[in-house]
C-alpha cells in the first residue's frame, strides 16, 4: 500500500491538535520525535500558538506551506472527518487518529461512519482511532504519546508488532527496547474504522526487513482474511506470533467494552489461528520471548527419523526434566550416531551418560578443554538438529566465561543453541552479549523446551504443502425438506437408515410395513429443531405400536396434519458431531468432534476454515480424543476415517456455495461405522437458513 510506504517512511508529518505543554498527551508527540531523532519536517498545527517547541505552529492545514506526508491527529472526535478532508487537500497519503469518541462508545457510532466516508472520499489511510501511534524505528517516524518512546537510543530487529490495545502495543515496544532487542515497526491499530490488523501484516509481509510479527488480538472484524496472510507469511519464511485475549465470558466483554469488538469462543480462534500456521502464545512475557527466539535463532534443519534436539547436560539430574519437557513441547529427541556415544566415552569418567540427553558431569568443568571437546562432539553429531546447554549450580559463570565458545559453536553448527539454567535469571547485559554469540538463555529446561517447542512449530509450517482454497466449488441446493437434506447428505458421501414418511391421510402401518424394526419415529426435521428436547421422538418402536407413536407425535406437536418421519433404527458407529456454520470473526468454518451426549460432556471439537481439504481435517481431526476412538480403542475395529473426512470435505463445499444461503448444517450423531463397511450414517440434519 502507497499510503502505508508514505507512512512509515514519512519525510514530513503534521501535528493536529499538538499542544505547547509537554507534559500533556497532546503535547508528547512533538518530544518524542525530536528526542528520538525524527530528521524530517515537522507541521505543529494549532491556532492557539504561533510556535511550539521552538518550531514554527501553523492555524490551519491549508496554512502549511508544502505537502505533507503523515498527520498526526489529537482533536475531538467530532472535528476529525473534517481533519482528514483538510489532510487530503494538503497531499497527506496517511493519518495517524490518536482521539477517541467513536466505535468504543455508543454516541460515536455515527463518527465512526463519517470518518470512514470522509477516508472513502479522500483516499486518505486512517490508522485508528483511538489508537496509541505508530513506529517506524529505522526512520525514526515515532508518532505517539506513549512513555515507552521516550528515549534517545531506539534499538532495531526485525520485529513488527501489531497490536488492538494501545497500551499492550506499548509495553511490548518498551521491553524490546529496555532489553535491546529491538524491534522494526509497531502499530496500534485502535478501533479499526477504516484499515484493519490484516492490511498492516499484508505491507509488513512485503517488507524486507520483518522477520516475526507479533499480533495481540481481542476481536477481528476480518478474520478470513487474516488467516490467508498469515498463510502466505508462513510460507514465506516469517514467524507470526499471535496472543488473544478476552478468552472466558468475562474476558470476552471485557474486550468488547474496549475496542467495541465482541469476539468468538476462544476454541475458533485457537484451531483456525493453529491451521493458518500461527505460533500461539498465553502470555505477554512468552510473546516477548518468542519475539527474541523466533529472530535470533534459525530454523532447526531436518535431519531425518533420528533427527532432534541433543542435550549437553552437566547435570544428570535434569535429564529426565529435560526429556520430559520436550516431550511436552512435541519436540523430538536426537539418537545420537554410535561414533559420537564413543567418542563421548572415550572423553568422559565411567559414571557419566553418553545418551542424550547426556550425564556429562562436573568432569567437563574440571578439566581443561574438555567442555569444549564435548560440546562440538555434540553439535557435530548427524542427527543434531538444535542443542541445549544445560548448566549446573555455577552455570552463569560458566556460560559467559565461554561466549566466544558458544558463538563459535552456533555459527559452525547453524542450529539453534538455548542455554538452560537451573532458575537462574541473567542479568540485561549477559543476555545481550548471548545474543550477540547467537545463543538465547533458558531459565531451565522446561524453558527451554517451550522455545525449541516454537522453533519446530515454524518449521512444521513453514514446510507444509501449500493450500489454495478450491474456486470450482460444486453448486449446491440448501435442503428445505427431508427429501432434499436426505438427497443433499447422499450426495456428500453420508447414508441414511431406512425411512418413510407418512403423511396425514396415510395408514402408518401399511406404509411403514417394509421396514426393518424396531423404528424411531419423530416429527419431520423441517417441522422441529430440537426434536428430542421437545419430546418429538420415540425410539425402538415396535411394528404393532407405529400408528399409536405416529399419532402421540403429532399430538405433541400440536399439528395433527403433520407428516411424520419414521426411520430405521442404526445399528452401531462411532457418534461423530459435524458441523458447517458461519462464523462471524471468521466466516465459514466446520466443526468436527464427539457426537451424541458426549457434545456436551466432553466438547472435544476441532474447527477448520471451509472450504478446506481431507489433509486438513485430519489434522485437525488429530488434536481430539474421538482420533483415538477412530483408529480403533482398545481392540476396537479401525472406522471409516477416509470416508468421514471426505464427507467432512464435500459437505464443507457445498455449504460455501448454497443457496439460499445457510447459517449452520449440523449433523449430529452422524455414526462412523467400520472401515470395512466403508459405511456413514446420519439419522438426522439441522439445517437453519442465513
Amino acid at each position: 500500500m502507497v499510503a502505508l510506504d508514505a507512512l512509515f517512511h514519512a519525510r514530513s508529518v503534521a501535528l493536529l491538535g499538538i499542544s505547547a505543554d509537554p507534559k500533556k498527551m497532546t503535547g508528547a508527540p512533538i518530544e518524542v520525535l525530536k528526542q528520538t531523532g525524527f530528521a524530517g519536517k515537522i507541521y505543529p498545527v494549532n491556532p492557539k500558538y504561533s510556535e511550539i517547541s521552538g518550531i514554527t505552529c501553523y492555524a490551519s492545514m491549508d496554512a502549511l506551506p508544502e505537502q505533507v506526508d503523515v498527520a498526526l491527529i489529537m482533536l475531538a472526535a467530532a472535528r476529525v472527518p473534517d481533519a482528514i478532508r483538510a489532510c487530503a487537500r494538503k497531499g497527506v497519503k496517511a493519518a495517524v487518529v490518536l482521539s477517541s469518541g467513536f466505535e468504543e462508545s455508543a454516541e460515536g457510532a455515527q463518527l465512526a461512519l463519517e470518518l470512514a466516508r470522509a477516508a472513502q472520499e479522500t483516499g486518505v489511510a486512517v490508522i485508528g482511532p483511538n489508537c496509541e501511534g505508530v513506529w517506524s524505528v529505522r526512520e525514526r517516524v515515532i508518532l505517539t504519546f506513549g512513555t515507552a518512546a521516550k528515549r534517545s537510543v531506539l534499538h532495531y530487529a526485525p520485529i513488527a508488532i501489531l497490536s488492538q490495545s494501545g497500551a499492550m502495543a506499548g509495553a511490548l515496544a518498551r521491553h524490546l527496547q529496555d532489553s535491546a532487542v529491538g524491534c522494526s515497526y509497531v502499530v496500534s491499530v485502535g478501533n479499526e474504522t477504516v484499515l484493519t490488523i490484516a492490511d498492516y501484516l499484508e505491507w509488513m509481509i512485503e517488507q524486507g526487513d520483518v522477520r516475526v510479527v507479533l499480533l495481540f488480538i481481542e476481536g477481528l472484524r476480518d478474520g478470513r482474511r487474516l488467516l490467508g496472510l498469515i498463510e502466505r507469511a508462513t510460507a514465506r519464511g516469517m514467524r507470526v506470533v499471535t496472543l488473544k485475549a478476552g478468552n472466558s465470558v468475562e474476558g470476552l466483554k471485557a474486550a468488547a467494552s474496549h475496542t467495541g469488538k465482541m469476539a468468538s469462543p476462544y476454541e475458533v480462534y485457537r484451531d483456525l489461528l493453529d491451521e493458518a500456521g500461527a505460533v500461539q502464545v498465553h502470555s505477554l512475557t512468552s510473546l516477548l520471548e518468542a519475539a527474541e527466539v523466533l529472530s535470533l535463532l534459525p530454523t532447526p534443519p531436518a535431519r531425518g527419523e533420528l533427527g532432534g534436539v541433543s542435550v549437553f547436560s552437566i547435570p544428570g539430574g535434569t535429564r529426565a526434566m529435560t526429556a520430559d519437557s520436550l516431550e511436552e513441547h512435541q519436540v523430538p529427541l536426537a539418537t545420537f550416531d554410535r561414533a559420537t556415544v564413543a567418542r563421548l566415552a572415550d572423553a568422559l569418567p565411567e559414571f557419566g551418560g553418553t545418551e542424550n540427553p547426556t550425564d556429562l558431569t562436573g568432569q567437563v568443568l574440571s578439566h581443561p578443554g574438555l567442555f569444549d571437546k564435548c560440546l562440538r562432539i555434540i553439535a557435530q553429531d548427524p542427527h543434531t538438529e538444535a542443542l541445549i546447554v544445560q548448566v549446573a549450580n555455577r552455570g552463569p559463570r560458566d556460560v559467559m566465561e565461554r561466549c566466544e565458545l558458544l558463538a563459535s559453536v552456533a555459527a559452525h553448527s547453524a542450529v539453534p543453541i538455548v542455554v538452560s539454567f537451573l532458575g537462574d535469571a541473567l542479568p540485561a547485559a549477559d543476555k545481550a552479549r548471548l545474543r550477540e554469540a547467537g545463543v538465547v538463555c533458558a531459565r531451565d529446561p522446561a524453558e527451554a523446551s517451550r522455545f525449541l517447542g516454537w522453533l519446530y512449530r515454524a518449521r512444521t509450517m513453514q514446510s507444509r504443502l501449500a493450500f489454495s482454497p478450491p474456486t470450482d466449488l460444486p453448486a449446491a441446493l440448501t435442503p428445505l425438506t427431508w427429501d432434499e437434506t436426505a438427497r443433499f447428505l447422499q450426495e456428500c458421501g453420508v447414508g441414511l437408515p431406512g425411512w418413510k414418511v407418512v403423511g396425514a391421510q396415510d395408514d402408518a402401518a401399511l406404509v411403514c410395513a417394509n421396514l426393518q424394526y424396531p423404528v424411531a419415529v419423530k416429527a419431520m426435521p423441517e417441522d422441529a429443531d430440537h426434536k428430542t428436547e421437545l419430546g418429538l421422538v420415540t425410539l425402538n418402536v415396535a411394528q404393532s405400536d407405529i400408528a399409536a407413536q405416529v399419532d402421540r407425535i403429532r399430538s405433541r406437536a400440536g399439528k395433527p396434519q403433520a407428516a411424520v418421519l419414521v426411520q430405521e433404527m442404526n445399528k452401531g458407529g462411532i457418534e461423530v458431531l459435524l458441523s458447517a456454520l458461519r462464523n462471524p470473526d471468521f466466516g465459514p468454518i466446520l466443526a468436527i468432534g464427539m457426537g451424541g451426549t458426549a457434545t456436551e460432556l466432553h466438547h472435544d471439537l476441532a474447527y477448520v476454515s471451509l472450504p478446506t481439504h481431507p489433509d486438513r481435517v485430519r489434522r485437525a481431526l488429530s488434536r481430539l480424543k474421538l482420533a483415538k476412538l477412530l483408529a480403533g480403542f482398545r481392540g476396537a475395529p479401525a472406522a471409516e476415517v477416509e470416508g468421514l473426512l471426505d464427507a467432512a470435505t464435500a459437505i464443507g463445499a457445498r455449504f460455501v456455495t448454497a443457496t439460499p444461503a445457510m447459517s449452520e448444517l449440523e449433523i449430529n450423531p452422524l455414526f462412523v461405522h467400520e472401515r470395512a463397511s466403508r459405511k456413514l450414517t446420519a439419522v438426522d440434519a439441522l439445517v437453519k437458513l442465513a
